[in-house]
């Protein structure tokens, strides 16, 4: 099945990239593409309430010997305004100096095939978006450093080989071994270890909005879902849990332990990411549900937690913490926004980050009650991470070096990303999505165990 109006948005965003990546200026280009991301999101949103009150937004449309329906269904229903709200947050606080007008438009040109990624249930469109995705960021890491961009490529290439591989096993009829495959490839997009090592070594040196647009939307997550959810075998599905619980306490244990601010963010950014791993793999609807509103949420709050350190960076420079080195009375809307998106990206009360994991727990303990201590232990740890982040970058100081608050584009995009995770924190229910579907409609694994009676229904990633 194929989904019109994320995929009319994702070519919208990729026609506006090219005006914003040919401006002279890049202040001008950054306004263009933040005015570009706002249009776009507004026009899906206006399309889908009237298809929906239509009562068409799921009706099959046969054309060109494919299915297409306009509107995704259930449980990726949000993601491309989550999508678009990363690219706002990516643009709007990328500093001048380190984003010029043409990786600005890259920016505009990963979030365009985000929002396509999740147009496509089937696994030929999504390998290739997925190429598209690795060769975008590998060109803007190429113009910072040649040697950043073959490491990054050593870690992704042979991802993208596993999802290819995958992608031919699921079309011949073995859905198990290319559930397998694509696991493998997950890995690796999604820095788990032991195939993490990219994504802080990127952190420390590229454009963070360039690496924001790539890690943010995490299309794992979604090839994960609409492929392979109910073929994976069941001892595969519980060391990819036990991979991204393992991820979740390595990656915040290890963030506790550096000097850098990039460096601590990077390693929040991979624990992250392994708690999203871990409930992927859970039999239960709230563990399901919980894992998919918890990449939502990191989406959003992890992408606005690492741009305010950009702007942050680019009116300072380097941020170490060594010492604290900030003064909170000269920029109270930086630091204010730093550590709400912090809190809210590590699941603390008051967001709609500690809904997620609180679903993510409930429908964990019965499964994985071992791993359920290292979601609590990842959280503890990455909450103190934020903290010490928080107090050594924004206090410390009387003295002021003249760094300016946010502006007006900045504060207007960190003030959406918040009124929403702190709306969700308040009113989660009109906020948690519906349970992951498989492909015959029913809530995935539906109580079965992995490769149970479920598993049929991998070899048919495209049907709905």
């Amino acid at each position: 099945m194929i989904h019109l109006l994320p995929l009319v948005a994702a070519v919208a965003v990729a026609g506006a990239s090219f005006v914003v990546g040919r401006s002279a200026d890049p202040r001008i280009s950054r306004a263009r593409a933040v005015g570009a991301l706002l249009a776009v999101a507004v026009a899906l949103a206006v399309a889908t309430i009237l298809v929906a009150a239509a009562g068409v937004a799921h009706r099959p449309l046969p054309a060109f010997g494919l299915q297409w329906e306009l509107a995704c269904p259930d449980w990726h229903a949000a993601a491309p305004f989550v999508y678009l709200l990363v690219g706002v947050l990516a643009v709007a606080l990328a500093p001048a100096a380190s984003h010029p007008p043409r990786t600005l438009g890259d920016v505009l040109r990963l979030i365009a095939v985000s929002t396509a990624f999740v147009a496509f249930e089937s696994a030929l469109p999504l390998v290739a978006l997925w190429a598209l995705s690795v060769v975008l960021l590998a060109r803007g890491l190429g113009r910072v450093d040649s040697g950043l961009r073959r490491a990054f490529l050593r870690y992704q290439l042979p991802g993208l080989a596993f999802a290819a591989v995958g992608a031919g096993l699921i079309a011949a009829g073995r859905a198990a071994e290319g559930a397998v495959c694509w696991l493998v490839a997950i890995f690796s997009r999604e820095a788990i270890a032991p195939f993490h090592g990219w994504l802080p070594l990127v952190a420390g040196r590229a454009p963070l909005g360039l690496l924001a647009a790539f890690v943010g939307p995490q299309l794992g997550v979604h090839a994960h879902l609409a492929l392979v959810a109910d073929a994976v075998p069941h001892a595969a599905a519980h060391a990819f849990a036990w991979a991204g619980g393992v991820t979740a306490v390595l990656g915040a244990a290890i963030g506790l332990a550096q000097s850098e601010a990039r460096a601590a963010i990077a390693w929040i950014v991979v624990s992250q990411t392994g708690l999203v791993a871990f409930g992927l793999e859970n039999s239960s609807d709230v563990g399901r549900t919980g894992a998919v509103l918890t990449w939502q949420v990191s989406a959003i709050a992890v992408t606005g937690f690492l741009m305010t350190a950009a702007a942050l960076e680019a009116r300072r420079g380097a941020l170490s913490l060594r010492e604290p080195g900030g003064s909170f009375a000269r920029t109270p809307r930086m630091a204010t926004s730093f550590l709400f998106l912090g809190f809210a990206s590590v699941g603390l009360p008051l967001t709609l980050g500690f809904v997620a994991e609180d679903l993510l727990v409930q429908g964990s303990v019965d499964e994985f009650p071992a791993l359920v201590f290292c979601l609590l232990l990842a959280t503890a740890l990455n909450g103190i991470n934020v903290l010490r982040c928080f107090f050594t970058l924004f206090s410390g100081k009387r003295d002021h070096i003249g760094e300016q608050d946010l502006g007006v584009r900045e504060r207007l995009a960190l003030t959406l990303a918040m009124a929403l995770l702190l709306l969700g924190g308040v009113f989660p229910r009109a906020f948690v999505p519906p349970p992951a579907r498989n492909a015959g409609g029913a809530p995935a694994h539906d109580g079965q165990p992995h490769g149970g009676a479920g598993a049929g229904h991998g070899q048919q990633g495209s049907q709905r």
